[in-house]
């Protein structure tokens, strides 16, 4: 079975943080996305890895090669949706038997083994992997038979469902269903090109996880799934220090906060509820309460920086700033002057 990872999208919902990098290439924990997916595909022993690029495509590129030597990575010229690389991998490369198409930014433990099984027992055309939401109005919502096949598929509903099982960006195709792909090169989405088609002349069946799966499309859904991932992995202190990271005296640090490597905090910080990314410089006295702060970031003494706050790869914050609760500051910035109205963007 061949294995395709769609690894192109813009990531805008995710701003200021994918500025400067692609979402496949954040952290849960001190892993990045894609790592976590390539992991759960290389168990099923596929044939080939394919990895699908656009937008950054170059740091994708340069973090496969340094720590994946079985990917074959696709360049798309032009956006292609998330049908649209199936094709020109198929033309590129040809697609023999049954392959599966993952969404480059998801976070999940599924078994691919497990759902391959199950496609194969079915012997349907396409085999989609469900979730259970709790608001199904951000997702494409199945229905499903008593047997398993997906009778309805609504995307983002606007009004109440029977279902709550949400399309977990995950499917294994049987090779005929290629026919339903858009032409080599053309732009093509699963959602509204490929799977109504599927859906009214063939059998396509849902495969309902009951695995962690997080979309970490917004904000929001990455902090939840980080913290997700350290319930899981690191029950015991709620925390993750990672590498050469120095913590200074009188420093409290967590419950559910992630330091990442070479990251200096001086004394009397407190950090919790955050994500604390490679390089960050954090002064005495600092006070870090359920943000996400990005990649070599300084902040000054006795800054205060409150719930839900995102800030951007190198900006400066100065001593004594307050930064109040939503506030997205761009990267590269120098914050000089405190930020009192909550929601503020500075790009």
């Amino acid at each position: 079975m061949d294995a395709i990872v769609l690894a192109g999208g813009y990531a805008t919902r995710l701003r200021p943080l994918t500025y400067t990098r692609p979402k496949p290439l954040l952290p849960i924990l001190n892993k990045a996305v894609i790592d976590w997916i390539l992991e759960s595909i290389i168990k099923s022993n596929p044939s080939r890895i394919f990895v699908s690029i656009r937008y950054m495509g170059d740091k994708i590129e340069r973090h496969l090669n340094s720590k994946w030597n079985n990917t074959s990575i696709i360049i798309e010229d032009k956006p292609l949706g998330d049908a649209g690389p199936v094709s020109l991998i198929n033309k590129l490369h040809g697609i023999d038997g049954d392959f599966t198409v993952v969404n480059g930014d998801i976070f999940t433990t599924i078994d691919i083994n497990d759902m391959l099984k199950y496609h194969r027992e079915k012997a349907g055309l396409a085999t989609i992997a469900l979730t259970p939401v709790s608001d199904p109005r951000h997702y494409g919502i199945a229905e499903l038979d008593d047997k398993g096949k997906i009778i309805n598929f609504i995307e983002k509903p606007t009004t109440a469902q029977r279902s709550n099982l949400a399309n977990a960006g995950i499917y294994i195709f049987s090779e005929e269903a290629l026919r339903y792909f858009p032409e080599p090169g053309n732009q093509g989405k699963l959602a509204t090109d490929v799977l109504p088609r599927m859906l009214h002349e063939s059998d396509v069946y849902g495969y309902v996880l009951h695995d962690y799966w997080f979309d970490i499309g917004t904000l929001d859904t990455y902090m939840e799934a980080n913290f997700k991932a350290l319930e899981r992995f690191r029950p015991n202190d709620l925390r993750l220090i990672d590498d050469n990271v120095e913590i200074g005296e009188g420093s409290e640090i967590g419950p559910y906060t992630i330091v990442l490597k070479n990251t200096k905090i001086g004394r009397n910080v407190n950090i919790s509820n955050s994500i604390i990314m490679d390089g960050v410089r954090v002064e005495a006295g600092a006070h870090i309460d359920g943000a996400v702060i990005g990649q070599d970031v300084s902040i000054g003494k006795w800054v205060r920086i409150e719930r839900g706050v995102t800030i951007g790869d190198g900006t400066y914050i100065k001593d004594h700033v307050f930064i109040n609760r939503n506030v997205k500051i761009g990267p590269f910035r120098e914050v000089n002057q405190s930020i009192y109205n909550e929601g503020d963007i500075l790009l």
